[in-house]
């Protein structure tokens, strides 16, 4: 019997909901609304796929697990980046508690939760992971969601070159995955019978990276009079099916169901870049001019606009341009020399500004610091900076891992494109490509409804305290490595707010084998099929 559903729905907004829940145009999640308790979901920052869900499974601050992008460094000694992958959830995660205490978990489509691990249960690793069959615990899972989806699909690659200037076969697709996943998780809920269930559907956030000008008239990028201005609305009406669904099956079980997303959305109007910023200011050098190295790094820009050019044309040619890409691929820290360089933005983040110090000297990151804001408050358009030190964002033993300085700009409506760019403007108009013209905020949603849930509207919590109180909820103790708390103010006759004590992690869950990481260049691949590096 199924205790807990948990359906996260990647990168929902309520600026996205309110209008359409008031047109009636989302009927289950409005009734998820009217019976249960809602507000809103504070993400982690940056507010990014790979650090926002492995917070919400853990409870953890990026400074406890050391991620802060889909690459990260191993060592404060190294610049070496390396990709997320599920040892960084397995015996940290809340799933990890309940399947020691033989409580059956299904985890289904996690992002980056490959590959998968033995539960209580199964598991379904989600984006960041192959399409083949190495992607389910137990691993015969795998054949039976082929049957029951008429052939499982991770992911739609909607930042592909092959989408470019084809939005009828990107909403197709969207809305074919969709199908799937409601298929998958339906099948999950009906034959597996976990006590806590935890689905994610990530085609939201890839419909509102590509879709968000068509019905945003304010955006820079918006075209009129097209149909699919009505796109995101589509398909939200879809994924509101889907609610259904499984709220239906919630009711019949008298579980608890939540909705939750990972981040929040919003237009990208323009593009600031940061790299040209640091050559500018003498603060970057470069190690070598080889013709190589400029091909990753100065003519790259070139070459892709090129490359999706060609493709969105002829689309066959899609997998020759991933492999052309692929042999010029370097680290994020590429071309730097380590040795002159006062400092550097890695290659890799679209949503916020990323800067690794290379000096040692305070002075310096102070003149860093003071000429970024200069170049905020010298440009027309831009009306606001938020500039950040690990220490004012985390905690936790692996915060010297995170970048010396973290920033947004306007809200994140103007993203930070570390990229070369093919002229040298500190700021241009529009989003760093048209495919993601719509990116992410802190502003995430939460829903909660069930029989031991209060009604209200009024919430103002944290990603990380999903996962302490979906541990409450089933009556374990909350990890001392946790940073969120329970959200007592949910919960029907809750007589007590103390805080609760809590106990090593590691006294919680079973020791477990160490998985085995995928190929570091074919995950990256992956990622960037999907716009993310």
């Amino acid at each position: 019997m199924t205790d807990t559903i948990v359906l996260g729905l990647d990168g929902t907004t309520w600026d996205i909901l309110d209008p359409l829940i008031e047109s009636g145009e989302l009927p289950h999640i409005e009734h998820q609304l009217d019976t249960g308790y809602s507000g809103a979901l504070e993400s982690t920052f940056p507010p990014i796929t790979a650090p926002a869900w492995l917070s919400m499974a853990t409870g953890q601050n990026p400074g406890k697990t050391g991620v802060f992008y889909f690459l990260n460094r191993e060592s404060p000694d190294s610049f070496d980046f390396e990709t997320l992958g599920s040892e960084k959830f397995e015996q940290s995660s809340f799933w990890d508690v309940l399947s020691a205490t033989n409580q059956s978990v299904g985890v289904f489509n996690f992002p980056m939760l490959y590959p998968p691990y033995e539960v209580d249960g199964f598991m379904v690793s989600g984006l960041g992971s192959p399409e083949d069959d190495t992607i389910t615990y137990p691993n015969d899972l795998a054949g039976e969601l082929n049957e029951v989806t008429d052939g499982y699909q991770v992911k739609v690659p909607y930042a592909d070159p092959k989408y470019d200037d084809r939005p009828a076969a990107l909403e197709a697709d969207l809305l074919k995955i969709i199908d799937k996943r409601e298929a998958a998780m339906t099948y999950l809920l009906d034959e597996k019978d976990p006590d806590t269930f935890f689905g994610v559907i990530s085609a939201t956030d890839w419909a509102q990276h590509y879709f968000w000008r068509y019905q945003d008239k304010d955006h820079v990028l918006h075209e009129s009079g097209t149909e699919f201005a009505e796109t995101l609305t589509r398909v939200w009406k879809r994924v509101d099916e889907t609610v259904g669904e499984i709220a239906e099956r919630a009711e019949a079980e008298d579980a608890q169901l939540f909705l939750v997303s990972d981040h929040g959305f919003g237009p990208v109007n323009r593009t600031f870049h940061s790299n040209n910023w640091l050559r500018q200011e003498g603060f970057v050098k470069e190690s070598d001019n080889s013709f190589l190295t400029k091909a990753r790094t100065e003519y790259f820009p070139y070459l892709r606009k090129i490359g999706e050019a060609v493709v969105s044309v002829v689309p066959q040619l899609n997998d020759f341009a991933k492999s052309v890409g692929k042999s010029i691929r370097k680290d994020p820290g590429e071309n730097v020399d380590f040795d002159t360089t006062i400092a550097f933005a890695p290659r890799q983040n679209l949503t916020c500004g990323m800067i690794y110090m290379l000096s040692d000297r305070e002075e310096d990151k102070h003149e860093v610091i003071s000429q970024l804001k200069q170049a905020v408050e010298a440009d027309s358009v831009a009306e606001e900076i938020h500039i950040y030190e690990p220490e004012d964002l985390y905690e936790g033993p692996k915060i010297d891992l995170a970048p010396d300085l973290l920033f947004e700009i306007d809200d994140f409506e103007c993203a930070v494109d570390p990229r070369s760019a093919t002229e040298n403007n500190l700021f241009s108009t529009g989003p760093p490509s048209k495919a993601r013209n719509g990116g992410h905020n802190r502003d995430g949603i939460f829903i909660a409804s069930g029989p031991r849930i209060e009604s209200g509207s009024d919430l103002d919590a944290r990603i990380y305290d999903i996962a302490p109180t979906l541990l409450h909820l089933h009556n374990q103790p909350i990890p001392e490595e946790m940073d969120g708390n329970v959200l007592f103010e949910i919960f029907e006759s809750e007589d007590t707010h103390e805080e609760l004590e809590r106990v090593p992690i590691e006294t919680l869950v079973e020791d477990g084998e160490n998985v085995e990481r995928g190929d570091k260049d074919e995950i990256q691949q992956r990622l960037e099929d999907l716009g993310y590096i």
